[in-house]
Parts: structure tokens; C-alpha cells; sequence
């Protein structure tokens, strides 16, 4: 060790780059099974939305062997911790560790993605980390690499290096790309409260789930290719978990789908998304959840997972 702490054989770098990480959706969720390892087998529609954090990632040296040194920052209007907690934190030191390399990284997170919602922001910043320590180290992996490493980290993980509109299945992790979602406008709402997904699914009754037919890709296809519609099959078991504990959270479920066409509990909540026809005015409808106390946003799908802005 030299002595500024760093291993013998270290190397300048300098080069940053910069990523935009989209939340996501769920338009579908059916709970199969209790897995041996504490997990559930599920199937569910996941689909990309435009809501974004901001992941700035820079490569100060690198250095052959041993643990990285990660420095992470956060800002933005979503309080998270900035410290070995945070998955862009572990994602990074997991990088290193999978594939060899190691380095002096800061990381900066401009959070915008409430947490605790079921909008998988966390996953996101995770999936976005991975990207940037490929390009930075410049280990060339390919997107079935990076989804592997980022399945260690989280079930939605894999999903955010694709994107777009997919069927998972297993823990959520085995992805099968669906007819990508291109319309609709999506309003999402969130209470002032967050949801633990371990806690929901725990308090989940299995043994209403034993007959759930399994989703069909060739029924849900082509409903994609006309999304939205009110004759769309998909609808999330974990509504019976919370929306009978959090009243509140019921109406406004209830209130959603007497006005779109679609609307659930993404995730394990708290979030609710309602998806409308393109062209439709939102502006009353807004205002009557943002009045309620609600953090209301009206996003675009998203073809895509983690993306690079810059660099």
C-alpha cells in the first residue's frame, strides 16, 4: 500500500458517466408459490415508465485487488441513505468483487423515484451502478451478464438492464420479452407512507393462490399491441394484503378504476397506477389526488432499461 491508502500498482482514471434510471410498473402480479429460499414464484407484467433517478458514477483509479473504495452522495426530493445500505453502494462493491476489478468510485444518486412504493427505484439505481462499473473498468459484459450479477442483488434488478414491457416469472428474474407498451399515459399516486415488500408478502394467504391460472402470453399479446383497454386480464394478488389494512388506500384503488381503464397496486405498493388513453385531459384528475395529499405524477412508458445520458 502506498501511502495514501490505495493498492501498489494503481492507475489514474478520471472518466465519469452518467445514467438515467426508469422506475417501473406492475401490470400484472399473481403470487404462485413460497419458494425453499424464502422467496415467492410469481409471474408479472413489468413495464418501464418515464420517472427517473440520475445516477453519476466516476472512476477516480483503479487498482488491482482488494476492496473498492466507494464515496456516495445522494440529492433530490426523495430522502435515502448515502451509506453501505444504499443498493448503488452494494451494487458497485458487488461488481467488484464478481468480476475482479477493483477501484476508487464516487457515486451520486439525484433521487427522484419515491421509495418504498413498489416502483422498484432502488433496483433501478442498483441496475445503473452495474452499467457504469462495465464501461468504467471496461470489462465488456453482455446484458445476460449484467442481468446475472444484478439478480444476486434484487428480483427486479435483471429487469431494469432491459426494460421496455416484460413477463417475469421465478422470483421475477426470468424475463420474457412481451410487445412493447408505447402508449397510454400512466398516473401514478403515493400515499405518504412506504410499504416493506418482505412484510407484505409474508402476511400473503397462499392458499388462495393455489388455482391462479398462469399468465398467457398469447391473450396478453395482443392486448399489449392496443394498451390500454378495460378488457386487460391483469390485476396484483398483494391488493389482498394491503388494500383491506390501508382503507385510504382502497378508495383511491376503487376511484382509479371507476376512471381508467386499468388500475392496481404496483409492486407491494404503496404506489397505485391508473393507465389512460393518450389524449386524454388529466389536469382534474390530478388535482382531486394531489388535494388528498397524495404525490402524483403522469409519466410515459418506457421502451427501455438503465440508459447512458452522457459519456
Amino acid at each position: 500500500m502506498n501511502e495514501t491508502g490505495f493498492t501498489k500498482g494503481s492507475r489514474p482514471v478520471g472518466r465519469t458517466v452518467a445514467l438515467q434510471a426508469p422506475a417501473k410498473v406492475n401490470l400484472h402480479l399473481e403470487v404462485l408459490r413460497r419458494r425453499h429460499d424464502g422467496y415467492h414464484d410469481i409471474e408479472t407484467v413489468l413495464q418501464a415508465v418515464a420517472l427517473f433517478d440520475a445516477v453519476r458514477a466516476t472512476l477516480h483509479e483503479a487498482f488491482p485487488g482488494g476492496e473498492p473504495l466507494i464515496d456516495l452522495t445522494v440529492d433530490g426530493d426523495v430522502p435515502v441513505p448515502a451509506d453501505e445500505s444504499n443498493l448503488c453502494w452494494r451494487a458497485a462493491r458487488h461488481f467488484c468483487r464478481a468480476t475482479g476489478v477493483s477501484g476508487r468510485l464516487s457515486l451520486h444518486l439525484d433521487k427522484r423515484i419515491p421509495a418504498g412504493a413498489g416502483l422498484g427505484g432502488g433496483s433501478a439505481d442498483a441496475a445503473a451502478v452495474l452499467a457504469a462499473c462495465d464501461r468504467l473498468f471496461g470489462t465488456g459484459l453482455d446484458p445476460a451478464d449484467l442481468e446475472k450479477l444484478g439478480s444476486g442483488l434484487g428480483s427486479d434488478v435483471p429487469f431494469f438492464v432491459r426494460g421496455g414491457t416484460q413477463l417475469g416469472r421465478g422470483r421475477g428474474t426470468l424475463l420474457t420479452p412481451l410487445p412493447t407498451v408505447r402508449t397510454g399515459q400512466f398516473l401514478i399516486i403515493k400515499p405518504p407512507f412506504e410499504l416493506i415488500t418482505s412484510d407484505v408478502y409474508g402476511r400473503l394467504r397462499m392458499g388462495l393462490t393455489v388455482n391462479s391460472p398462469a399468465a398467457n402470453i398469447q391473450v396478453i399479446k395482443p392486448i399489449l399491441a392496443r394498451f390500454p383497454q378495460p378488457t386487460w386480464p391483469g390485476y396484483n394478488r398483494l391488493e389482498e394484503v394491503v388494500l383491506p389494512e390501508q382503507p385510504a388506500l382502497q378508495r383511491h384503488v376503487l376511484r382509479l378504476r371507476a376512471l381508467a381503464p386499468v388500475a392496481m397496486l404496483t409492486g407491494s405498493g404503496s404506489a397505485v397506477v391508473g393507465v389512460f388513453q393518450d389524449g386524454r385531459d388529466l389536469a382534474t384528475i390530478r388535482e382531486e389526488f394531489e388535494q388528498a395529499g397524495l404525490w402524483v405524477r403522469i409519466v410515459k412508458p418506457h421502451p427501455a432499461g438503465v440508459g447512458f445520458t452522457e459519456g
